[in-house]
C-alpha cells in the first residue's frame, strides 16, 4: 500500500508540473506577438511611394491615390481665393537659406513674413495642384487631402515634409494603430512596420497630410478602416477595435496571473478533498484495529471474526479511495 507521504508527494509533483506547463504556455501566448524592436523611418520619399504599388507587399485596396475635379468644368463663381489661403495656412513656410532647405512649421505658407522665392514656388505648385477643385470642393478636407497626396506631394521630394500636422496625433497614430501589411505580425504598429510595406509607406505620409487638413484621430481611423474593408466580404471585414491592438497587449500580463491563481486554487481544493477522505478512512481503520486488539484470546469466536472483518473492510476502503484519487 502506498504510504501517505509518498502518495501526497506524487500528487503534489504532478500538480506542480501541470501548473508550470499552464503558466509557461500562457506567458508564451501573451508575449509572442510583441512588435519587433527595430523602428522604421517616419516616412518615405515621394518617389519611393510612387514606385511601391499597393499590391506589392500589403493589403489590397490600401494606398490608391485619388484625384478630384476637372479644371475645364470649374464654375466661375465661388471664393476659391479664401479656400486656397486656408489650405496654404496648413503648409509650413519653406525657404532656401544659403543653399539649405529650411522648413519653418511655426508659420504658414500664407503669411506675409513667408516671402522667400522658394516659398513662392511652393505656393505656385500648391495652386496648380488644387486648380481642378471648385470652392465647394476646397472646403471638403478629405478631397483636399487626397488631392494634395495625389498631385502636390509628387512635385518635389521635400513636399512630403511641409505639412503642419499635430505632432501628438501623428505620434499616436504611429504607436497605436495596426499596420495591415500581409507580412507583418498581428500586433505590429506603423512605427515598427517594415520598409517594404506599401500601406506603411503611404499611411505614414497620408496621416501627416490628413491631420494637417484637420482630420481627427477618429476620422483618420474611419478612413483607414473603410479603405481596408472596401474589397473584403462581410465575414472578413474588421472593426476599429482590431485596428487598436495595444489595449489587448497591455492586458496580456493578466493571463498568466489568472492561470496561476486558478491552478493554485485547484491544487488547494484537491489536497483538502484528499486529506478529508484519507482522514475518514484512517479513522475507520483505527477503530477496527482497536476492536481487534480488544478481542482477547478468551473472547468469543464471533467477536474476533467481526473485528478481523472490520479491519479488512477499512483497509479495502482505504485502498479503494487511493485508487480513485489516482484515477481522478
Amino acid at each position: 500500500m502506498t504510504t501517505g507521504t509518498g502518495f501526497f508527494g506524487h500528487r503534489f509533483a504532478k500538480m506542480v508540473a501541470l501548473l508550470s506547463l499552464l503558466s509557461a504556455a500562457a506567458i508564451a501566448s501573451a508575449w509572442a506577438q510583441q512588435p519587433p524592436a527595430a523602428p522604421a523611418a517616419a516616412g518615405a520619399p515621394a518617389a519611393q511611394a510612387e514606385a511601391a504599388p499597393a499590391e506589392s507587399h500589403g493589403a489590397s485596396g490600401i494606398g490608391a491615390r485619388k484625384v478630384h475635379g476637372d479644371k475645364a468644368a470649374l464654375p466661375p463663381t465661388g471664393d476659391r481665393g479664401g479656400a486656397l489661403r486656408a489650405v496654404q495656412e496648413r503648409i509650413a513656410c519653406v525657404c532656401l537659406i544659403n543653399g539649405d532647405l529650411v522648413i519653418d512649421a511655426s508659420k504658414g505658407l500664407s503669411e506675409a513674413s513667408c516671402g522667400c522665392p522658394y516659398a513662392a514656388q511652393v505656393r505656385a505648385d500648391l495652386v496648380d495642384s488644387l486648380s481642378t477643385l471648385s470652392a465647394d470642393l476646397l472646403a471638403n478636407k478629405q478631397i483636399v487631402a487626397e488631392q494634395l497626396e495625389s498631385t502636390f506631394v509628387p512635385k518635389a521630394a521635400e513636399y512630403e515634409r511641409v505639412f503642419r500636422y499635430p505632432v501628438e496625433d501623428f505620434n499616436w497614430w504611429m504607436d497605436n494603430v495596426r499596420c495591415v501589411c500581409d507580412g507583418c505580425k498581428p500586433t505590429v504598429f506603423f512605427s515598427k512596420c517594415q520598409l517594404s510595406c506599401s500601406p506603411a509607406i503611404l499611411y505614414k505620409l497620408r496621416s501627416r497630410i490628413f491631420f494637417a487638413m484637420g482630420f481627427s484621430r477618429d476620422e483618420m481611423l474611419d478612413y483607414y478602416l473603410a479603405e481596408y474593408n472596401a474589397d473584403k466580404p462581410p465575414r472578413l471585414k474588421k472593426d476599429r477595435a482590431w485596428l487598436l491592438p495595444r489595449k489587448e497587449r497591455d492586458r496580456a500580463w493578466m493571463v498568466p496571473l489568472v492561470v496561476l491563481l486558478g491552478a493554485v486554487a485547484t491544487l488547494a481544493f484537491a489536497v483538502r478533498r484528499w486529506a478529508g477522505k484519507r482522514g475518514k478512512v484512517e479513522d475507520d481503520a483505527t477503530a477496527a484495529q482497536a476492536a481487534l486488539a480488544a478481542a482477547s484470546p478468551a473472547g468469543s469466536a464471533t467477536e474476533l471474526a467481526a473485528a478481523t472483518a472490520a479491519t479488512a473492510a477499512a483497509r479495502a476502503r482505504l485502498l479503494d479511495e487511493l485508487d480513485r484519487d489516482d484515477e481522478d
